[in-house]
């Protein structure tokens, strides 16, 4: 015997799912944004905006998929948290990149003086965007656990 369902369930439905792929677009842009370092690096000057369609696609189905509101803000915190703790690398990436176009562009007397020069400017952004990464990350990573696998709100107690 199927379930009875309530006449405007299918509704609900339909704008709970276009509501939180609103929401995941909102965290695929954050998310985004945190991995443009890392998109950044691997551009070849052209212009790389296919590069920003997987974690779009991704984080957007993600987030609207999701079974309920709370589970879809704890998945799109689990993104964006994970792109940002990945930010040092990132960063790294797009700093040896831009060291080794510094260091062939500058003239034969400058380039001990480039290389230390961006040798000492890549090591602090990425020195800076790891304690950015590390701690805010972090946070997201665990917030976006305890939202996508927070449970039961009693209290079970077994005894033997």
């Amino acid at each position: 015997m199927a379930a009875h369902r309530a006449p405007g369930a299918e509704a609900v439905s339909v704008f709970r799912i276009v509501f939180q792929s609103i929401v995941g677009l909102l965290f695929a842009g954050l998310a985004i944004m945190a991995l443009s370092p890392l998109m950044a690096g691997f551009a070849d000057g052209q212009g790389a905006v296919w590069l920003m369609l997987l974690p779009l696609a991704a984080v957007t189905l993600l987030v609207g998929l999701a079974p309920t509101l709370r589970q879809a803000f704890g998945r799109g915190c689990l993104c964006v948290g994970g792109a940002i703790f990945l930010l040092p690398i990132s960063t790294m990436i797009l700093s040896s990149v831009v060291f080794v176009e510094t260091v062939d562009v500058a003239d034969s007397a400058d380039t001990a003086v480039a290389a230390a020069g961006g040798a000492l400017a890549g090591g602090m952004m990425t020195g800076l965007a790891g304690v950015v990464g590390f701690f805010l990350g972090g946070f997201l990573l665990l917030l976006g656990l305890v939202l996508s696998l927070g449970g039961r709100r009693e209290v079970l107690v077994f005894r033997g």
